[in-house]
């Protein structure tokens, strides 16, 4: 893997590169689950993930699938990426949880934040257009995390 991944930091699109890379770690994780990815590994998933929900639906689209189950580790691995922008953008979404904790399950976590949006609307659309608007490339950002951790992608 470490190969495929070190060929895939050397396409000159940074677009093309990170689905490269992101398309090795997804076959890993569909082999082996989640669980297994290195914590660089899940670090690029919960990127990507991320930018997938976000581009398809927003927030709510990623709390309504399987992405929302990783709020924690996605919030980490913004921080790993270092990301402040998007970070800070995604910590507000996460504080109208009650204690800022997002069910794992994924009928609680729907429902709940259901009923949050029912509630907050406006708070929720204003952090879907900060995201959208924030200065910041995570994907630039998050592949010059993996090539200063390449060693942790493991086979």
């Amino acid at each position: 893997m470490n190969m495929e991944i070190q060929a895939a930091l050397d396409v000159a699109d940074e677009t093309d590169a990170f689905l490269q890379i992101t398309d090795v770690i997804y076959d890993k994780e569909a082999e082996a689950g989640y669980d297994e990815l290195s914590e660089a590994e899940q670090t690029v998933y919960c990127i990507d993930s991320l930018l997938r929900e976000m581009e398809n639906g927003g927030f709510a689209q990623f709390f309504h699938h399987d992405s929302g189950a990783n709020t924690a580790d996605t919030m980490e691995a913004l921080e790993r990426i270092r990301s402040s922008q998007v970070l800070a953008v995604f910590h507000k979404v996460v504080s109208f949880f009650p204690e800022g904790e997002v069910p794992k399950d994924e009928d609680d976590r729907i429902s709940l934040f259901d009923h949050i949006e029912s509630e907050m609307t406006d708070e929720i659309a204003a952090c879907d257009d900060q995201f959208y608007d924030a200065d910041e490339n995570l994907i630039g950002l998050t592949l010059t995390f993996v090539s200063k951790n390449l060693k942790a992608f493991r086979g």
